[in-house]
Formats: C-alpha cells, structure tokens, sequence
C-alpha cells in the first residue's frame, strides 16, 4: 500500500501513531492513536528504556492495524528537538587581493565553518561521527571587516563568514531506530520535530516572514525561527510541560498522575476541584487558587522560552505560533506576549485553521498536541523522504543523514576530511632591499581542490547519491619567492691582495641586517642587505679611508695605475705620496720570467696612535687585518658599561667599528662628556 503513511511521534508523555492516505496529491489524516507511557521510559524526548518505548510502539501499532485492518511494516519518525543542537560559528580566512573571490572558495568557506561546528560539540569525544550535520544557514559574509551580501566576484585581504548550523547526536538516531526494529519498521523518513511543526504549519511562502514557532512538549519545547525565505535557527527550552504537572505535585502533595490530569482539565469549564492527595485526605481548591499556584511556574516557562527566542532572532518576531499539548497552558500566550513584547492577537494556538492542504474531516477531536505527529507524516508529501545512505569517500564509507538532496560537502564533512585542504594558500610575497633599492617577488598562485564523482570531474556542490564514490585530490599551496644573494648578484672571484704592506681580501662581501652571510643566504622578507664589492682600486681605497686620494699615487710592479684598476688575486700595490712619503716600507723583487713579484721581506707590525699613544699592532698570524673594534683592547673603554655617548674618529673622521685599520692611523675612542 504505497499510498498509506504510518507515522510516529515518540514523545516524553505519549506516543502517538498517525495514519494516512494520499489521494490525488493530498494528505487524509484516516485514524490517530495515543498511548501514554506508563512509567518515564522517555525524559525529555530522550529515549531512556528501550525495551518499555518499543512495548508502547508496539500498542499504538498493533491497535491501528486492528482498526483499519492493515499491515503496517514502515514508518515516518522524528527526532526530538531536544537533540538538536546549533552553534554559531565565525571563520576568517585571508583572501588573495589580485583575484576575485570565486563560488569554490565561498563553498570551501561555508564547508570549513561546518566542520569547525563539528568540532566544537565532538571535542570532548572520541567519536568522530557523534553529530549529523542536518542543516546551516549563511548569516553574514564579512569582506574586509564589511558586511556584504553575495562575497562572489569581489577581492579583498580578510573574509569571514558566520553561520549557524544544526547538528544531530547519533545516539538520538540509533535509540529510534532500535525501537522500530524491535517492532519490525522499516524507517522509510527520519525528520526532525521542529521542523514537522514548521512544515505543516510555516509553509515556505511565509517563511519571508520572521515567525517563531514554539512546539510545547511534556518534556522540552522546541522553537524555530523563520526570516528572509528560511529558517535560521533551532533552539530548545528545558522547561515544558511537565513543570506546571510537577508544580502541582509538590503545592497539593498527589502523584504525578493525578497532577497531569488536573493540570489537563485546567482548559474545561471546571471552577473547583476536590484533590485527594497521597495521605487521602481531600481538599477543595478553586481553579484561581490553582491558576496562582502554577503561576511562577508558568513565569519560568515563559521567561525561558522568550531569552531563547530573542537571542535566536536578536528581536522579537512579528508573530508566534505554539504548537503541542503545553501550548494550551492557561495564560501562556498573555505572559510570552509580554516578555516578548508581541501584541497578543500575534500569537497563536495552531488549530485545524492553521493546516492548510490535509484533510482532517475523520478527526473530531483535534488539538494543537497533534501538529508535530501530523507533520512528521506531511513531510513525505513534501519529498523529503529524510533517511540515511552511505557514500564512499578517499576508500572511506561514510554514513550520511539525507534531511536534504545531499551534496559533496555533507560527504566530505561527516567523512573527517581536512576541508583546510580545499583551498590552497597563495605564495606569500617577499620584499627585501639592496643598497637601498626595493625588490619584490611575487608568491605563485595556489592549484585548487581536485573533486571526482564516479570518476567525474565535480566540486563541492555536486549532488550525491547512495553508493556514490567520491575522491578529493587535496589542493596545492602556491609557493613563496626563494631568493639566495648568489641570485640577485653576481659574486666576484675572491682573493688576497697586499695594499701597502697589509694582506686584504677582495671581492664581493655581503652584510644582512648588519650582520655578514655568504652568498647561499636566503633572504627573508623586509631583509636589509649591503653589497660590498672590492675590485677595483677605487673600492680599496674606500675600504681603507684614504680620503686624501688626489696626493697619493699607487703602483703594481712599478707602473702607475689608475682608479679603475682591476683588482687581481696575488697583486701588490704600493702607495707614493707627492713629499715622497711612503706609507709603508715594504720591497719587492721582481721576477721577469713570471712577471711576478714575491715579498723580499716581511713586516712584522704596523703602528698607529691610539688616544695620542703611539701602540704597535703585532701582524697576525694569519695576516687578517685589524678592524676599529680591535682598539678598543688598548684602551679603558669597556661598551658593555657605558657612560655617556662614545665618541670613535678614524684619521680625524667619524668612524664605525668594521673600519679597517692601516699603518700610520689616528685612532680616537672616548666617552663624551660634554
């Protein structure tokens, strides 16, 4: 019989069975049966005795099967709203300001800000799979700290989403469907209870509306929000019905029961009542004296539900509906108007007004306690046929919950892929300067996720079906500029030349924030880099802080040679002044066969005067030259414990402490006292 419905509504009070047929399209409720648990084998929609909820099942089954003399062997079920959970999540990520935001990178976004949700309630276990993502909803898209509506084809450095999304335990699921087949029911449709309710009562075309719906169990009531075409968010309080029955209990001292039944009859034209309480003693009670007893309770109720509401919408909505056996309460809709600041004629009971396209003329009793199990029906009318199937994913099975036409990302999401590796991450950019002159080098672009369905090419919101195979080739980051000195620059050959006497290398050097590296460096962003080059004899005078240049005269083998002489490994250079001075007395013999001359002897020190003391400079070993720094050992000057701005002149100039020191040099280090 494919056109009857059998569905279930498996609440903390009740369990109501619901059948129905379709004909031509349309919903004809034919037969509703609702048997109330015996003991609290249900706590606030959550199924706590298997064994005693599947014997209630299995009443309420067998006596509809009696009645209309059929045999139901599938069902429509529902999970309670109190399982339902929500988070809202905010995701940042950096954007490549040189191309446009594409539909890939908005999805991957939304996909990273789902599993970021997950995380949050999986956190704690160690259960990978212990939510079902059954639904989200995009709140805002940020672009560079700015609202936008549609972040697609824009560029900008930093974007954000928020969402809110919807997650189901597992444990929630496999409770109901253990129950079902301890009844042999095949789960045909799983949905969740607020949105039964919403679906038979906020049909799609007032969901522009912003409506709340409130479905008032025994145990919780669900509340689900409506705005601009959709539902944004989910929520549950944890007071319902059952507090006003316990606030009966504990004022007038009866069993549960009895306080349900007269919680129930609050609603008929009854104005006192005779309550026996446990110790059999009666007592007559008006129905105010009732009414101001469950009061406060009915203050907390409303109070709760309200905070929910406002902080789900952050205003309140233009109207309400309450659903469920709660929701005829005395006085619920005068006090949730006040709290809420909604005009009483805005909230409403749902009745038989408020259910449009489903035939209803077999029930005669019909109350707002039937809308959730009515909807759970509807919902197969709607072609939501919610229930689970499985996908691979990279060799991996995954089990997912089809509240909706599933898409690649749901798979992805329940499968524990890292969606970090959807989108690549550009090369970042590197900027450094030479000699005081910029360089830049660009990052290289990222290479996008590879997705395959059944060997197809597809994306993340390709649509998937049981059995589906899905393989994901993870995305490629874009690489980062790296740049060696030797890249950039030319290193000039290296070598030893004597310059009046003293051994001095030549070449290139290479100084990075002050500091000396070969030519392997590698340069790092916002890097300061000096390029020293001795390869002529101009650089090695510069080297040497000759500034008196125009008297001197240099030679190599005797000829005079000129500025732009080229520096060579092995060459001896002598310096002439015009007063016939020499710098150093160093002489050479010359060999004409090889053109090259070798030291005639050595020279064992150099002299310099240091703070007006003539000190001589023993030449090392390994004839390195001495720098500016190596004075400060001939003098009381110690850096580390200053006293004032030191003052350092190299041949009466101002000097650093690399200078190279020469024969004949004035050296001046003191603390400035002035």
């Amino acid at each position: 019989m494919d056109n009857i419905i059998f569905a279930l509504d498996i609440g903390t009070r009740s369990i109501v069975g619901v059948v129905c047929e379709i004909i031509d399209g349309c919903l004809k409720v034919v037969a509703i049966k609702s048997v109330f648990h015996n003991q609290r084998s249900m706590i606030d929609g959550q199924i706590e005795d298997i064994a005693e909820v599947s014997r209630i099942i299995g009443i309420v089954k067998e006596d509809l099967e009696s009645s209309l003399n059929i045999k139901l062997d599938k069902v429509c079920i529902a999970a309670a709203g109190r399982s339902l959970k929500t988070e809202r999540i905010m995701l940042e990520k950096e954007s490549d300001i040189r191309v446009p935001i594409t539909e890939d990178f908005k999805n991957a976004m939304e996909l990273e800000a789902l599993q970021l949700a997950q995380k949050v309630f999986s956190k704690d276990s160690l259960n990978e799979d212990l939510f079902y993502c059954v639904g989200y909803s995009v709140l805002n898209y940020i672009l560079d700290d700015k609202t936008i509506s549609n972040i697609v084809g824009h560029r900008g450095k930093k974007v954000s989403i928020e969402i809110i999304a919807a997650f189901l335990p597992h444990t929630v699921i496999e409770g109901l469907y253990s129950c079902m087949d301890n009844n042999d029911l095949e789960v045909v449709n799983l949905t969740l209870e607020p949105i039964a309710a919403m679906d038979l009562i906020i049909p799609k075309e007032l969901r522009l509306l912003n409506l709340a719906l409130i479905d008032i169990g025994a145990g919780t009531s669900d509340i689900a929000i409506s705005k601009v075409g959709t539902v944004v968010g989910y929520d549950m309080a944890t007071l319902a019905g059952d507090e006003i029955t316990e606030c009966i209990m504990k004022n007038y001292i009866v069993d549960f029961n009895n306080a349900e039944s007269i919680k129930a009859s609050l609603i008929e034209n009854i104005e006192e009542y005779t309550i026996t309480n446990i110790l059999g003693i009666p007592q007559k009670v008006s129905k105010d004296q009732i009414f101001e007893t469950i009061r406060p309770s009915i203050l907390d109720l409303c109070s709760d539900i309200a905070s929910k509401i406002l902080k789900l919408n952050n205003e309140p909505p233009a109207a309400v509906f309450l659903a469920g056996g709660g929701s005829k309460i005395p006085f619920l809709r005068e006090v949730l108007s006040e709290l809420l600041d909604v005009p009483l004629t805005r909230i409403a009971i749902a009745e038989k007004n408020s259910i449009k396209d489903i035939d209803l003329s077999l029930i005669n009793e019909f109350g707002p306690e039937l809308i959730t199990p009515i909807g759970i029906a509807y919902s197969v009318i709607l072609n939501k046929n919610y229930d689970f199937f499985s996908v691979i994913v990279n060799n991996k099975k995954v089990r997912l919950y089809s509240i909706r036409q599933m898409k690649v990302m749901d798979a992805l999401l329940m499968s524990g892929f890292d969606t970090k590796q959807l989108i690549g991450i550009s090369g970042k950019s590197l900027r450094f300067y030479v000699n005081g002159k910029e360089h830049f080098y660009a990052g290289e672009y990222s290479t996008p996720a590879q997705i395959y369905v059944n060997s197809l090419p597809a994306n993340i919101e390709t649509t998937i079906n049981p059995g589906d195979l899905i393989k994901v080739v993870p995305a490629t980051d874009g690489a980062s500029p790296k740049i060696k000195i030797s890249d950039i620059d030319k290193c000039e050959k290296n070598g030893q030349v004597y310059f009046n006497g003293i051994k001095t290398e030549i070449g290139t050097k290479y100084y990075v924030n002050n500091v000396l590296v070969n030519s392997d460096y590698i340069i790092g962003n916002s890097d300061l880099i000096e390029i020293s080059k001795i390869s002529s004899l101009k650089d090695l005078i510069n080297l040497f802080n000759i500034y008196d240049e125009t008297n001197n005269t240099y030679f190599v083998n005797g000829k005079l040679i000129e500025m732009d002489f080229e520096l060579y490994d092995g060459c001896i250079i002598d310096i002439s002044s015009s007063s016939e001075k020499n710098m150093n007395n160093t002489e050479y013999e010359n060999n004409n066969k090889s053109n090259e001359l070798e030291e005639k002897s050595e020279i064992n020190s150099i002299e310099v005067t240091i703070n007006n003391e003539n000190v001589k400079l023993p030449v090392r070993e390994d004839n390195t030259p001495y720098i500016f720094a190596d004075m400060l050992n001939y003098t009381d000057i110690d850096p580390a414990n200053p006293k004032g701005n030191i003052i350092l002149l190299h041949n009466g100039k101002e000097a650093s402490y690399l200078n190279l020191i020469s024969n004949k040099d004035v050296i001046i280090i003191k603390w400035d006292t002035e």
